[in-house]
């Protein structure tokens, strides 16, 4: 029975591999598409035909008299089922579009199961949803980021909504999916797994650029070129960059690259747009005005074959949110330098969430650890040469990620235990919680780094365990979510709160620390003792009854806020003021 079975197996591979062989490559033009393949089984889907071209048509005077922003699909057939990326623009000028779809595929699918995803939620790649969205034949896949909130109940119970990493096998075609967000929050693109094709939609642009909305956008743009290069540079993946090939969104924007027939974006287009992005930052991108219209996109900022859409104001902003120098940078993590011996880490998974490495003549400390910074460990052996202590100020898990478990050991305040799902007493459950040696801090201990000490201040009233360490010689501290970064979640009391500002503001006045670097740093929100003081008052004040808060459901299951001075404290209501 097995040999039969064995038999059948390999007679359907060979039946496949014959089809494969035997395809016509030629263009065909069905209604207003115009479908061509790509390799045997990859097919490409165009919304334009003969009567109305893909792109731009111009005069001898140069004024516009054709303009079709034809839209791309991607179809992929396997041995039992078959994926199709993206629904094109919406069809209204032609009468058939929707019967045109439907027979394309149908033909090349050949009775297959159908799965129809989507590389983002724009309007000119979901347009045929119509087509296909009644059909009980056929499954829908979203992307999570993009479509959890337009997919209705009904349909997130059939169809799955999915992150990165989710992977379609459709029989002898394996596609798998990673996250580039930028152009749309939830932007995904889709590795054709051993044919080194990555199907983009609008991720990284088809040639007049990748369009940018605004700061938090491209902030999220460039972690994301750096995911993407690092998954195309890891040798898991099975890329090969000298054939790789990226298949974007509007596939008649490649008028801007001067290729040659048959030439498609790959490694050098990837590698040009993470050179680009690093030019915005320092501000040394060759930039032109876009003419498009459209002020939040009025520049074209420009590397080799990468073009980025965006507006210049807001990028020259970007640029100026950090005056320290970026010194390390990859897909999780970029560093900046406070001064020769003190660098400053945000990721990007939670709010900048900030580590910071402080170097001394004979040894380091590490201070938090992030979300997910994959490499911490290799980025602080970019930075410093010495043996590296891992601290945190406090347990939440975008200061203790999973990077916790790259350094032998982590000290934490034992108030925090209980937030770790452990007994203070049971050393070996509090192991078995990380890879590393977990060691307690005491308030006021000293980390000597050689010519250079760091204090631990016990502060307080976000956790209970919450710590924070100050450099008495440099006159400025660290003080994770303490005292807020403009966000204090108080997950204790107004009465501890109290307690922690009335100390730290004796601290910094005793010592002279004039900042505090918080957990969520970005240049613009340093903790000073104006602002310990400003707590302190408003913390007195809803101890007393003389200020108010209003409900407000937030985080960490805090129902109430008040918000002075530039800061917001989160509380719950009763128990924070009882």
């Amino acid at each position: 029975m097995k040999r039969i079975t064995a038999f059948a197996a390999a007679a359907a591979a060979l039946s496949f591999a014959v089809a494969c062989n035997q395809v016509d490559t030629s263009d065909v033009q069905v209604g207003p598409y115009t479908v061509s393949v790509i390799e045997p089984n990859v097919y490409h889907i165009q919304d334009y035909n003969d009567e109305n071209p893909a792109g731009e048509t111009f005069d001898a005077e140069g004024n516009k008299t054709h303009f079709n922003n034809c839209s791309d699909m991607y179809l992929v057939v396997g041995r039992s089922k078959a994926l199709l990326i993206d629904l094109s623009n919406n069809i209204k000028w032609a009468d058939n579009a929707a019967e045109s779809l439907r027979s394309i595929i149908s033909e090349r699918t050949k009775g297959k199961d159908l799965i129809i995803t989507f590389t983002h939620n724009h309007g000119d790649h979901t347009g045929m949803w119509n087509a296909y969205r009644t059909d009980a034949d056929v499954a829908f896949a979203y992307p999570m980021a993009d479509f959890q909130n337009l997919v209705t109940q009904d349909e997130a119970a059939k169809w799955p909504l999915y992150n990165e990493g989710f992977e379609f096998d459709l029989g002898g075609m394996k596609v798998q999916t990673i996250a580039v967000p930028g152009h749309t929050a939830g932007s995904m693109v889709f590795y054709l797994k051993g044919h080194n094709i990555i199907f983009s939609g609008d991720a990284i642009g088809s040639g007049h650029g990748v369009w940018i909305f605004n700061r938090d956008a491209f902030y999220s743009y460039v972690s994301a070129v750096y995911h993407l290069v690092a998954f195309v540079e890891d040798p898991a993946n099975g890329v090969d960059k000298d054939q790789l090939k990226f298949y974007g969104g509007h596939y008649w924007q490649r008028d801007w690259l001067g290729y040659a027939e048959g030439q498609e974006q790959g490694w050098q287009y990837l590698s040009d747009m993470k050179e680009l992005i690093d030019q915005i930052e320092r501000g040394e991108a060759a930039t032109e005005p876009s003419n498009l219209g459209r002020p939040n996109l009025d520049t074209y900022f420009r590397n080799g074959e990468a073009i980025i859409t965006w507006n210049a104001a807001e990028a020259e902003a970007y640029r100026q949110e950090y005056s320290e120098k970026i010194v390390y940078r990859d897909e999780d993590l970029v560093f900046r330098q406070i001064d020769e011996h003190t660098w400053e880490g945000n990721g990007h998974m939670v709010y900048n969430e900030s580590v910071y490495l402080i170097e001394g003549e004979e040894k380091a400390l590490l201070i938090d650890a992030g979300t997910m910074l994959r490499h911490l460990d290799k980025a602080v052996a970019a930075l410093t040469d010495k043996p590296v202590t891992l601290v945190a100020t406090h347990v939440h898990g975008d200061h203790t990620g999973m990077a916790i478990n790259l350094f032998p050991e982590l000290y934490i305040n034992p108030a925090d235990v209980a937030q770790f799902g452990m007994s203070l007493s049971d050393a070996t459950a509090a192991t078995a919680m990380t890879k590393c040696k977990i060691r307690f801090l005491q308030d006021g201990m000293v980390f000597d780094l050689g010519g250079r000490e760091i204090e631990v201040i016990y502060t307080p009233g976000h956790t209970p365990g919450s710590t924070t360490f100050i450099d008495k010689a440099h006159h400025y501290g660290f003080s994770g979510d303490s005292f807020g970064s403009t966000n204090l979640l108080l997950t204790t009391t107004f009465s501890t709160l109290v307690g922690t500002t009335s100390r730290m503001e004796a601290a910094m006045q005793k010592y002279g620390i004039e900042k505090l670097y918080p957990g969520h740093y970005n240049n613009g929100n340093l903790e000073t003792l104006q602002r310990v003081q400003d707590l302190r008052k408003m913390a007195l004040e809803m101890l007393d009854g003389t200020r108010t808060g209003i409900t407000e459901e937030g985080m960490l299951g805090l129902n109430s806020a008040i918000n002075d001075f530039g800061v917001t404290v989160r509380y719950n209501y009763p128990n924070a003021v009882k």
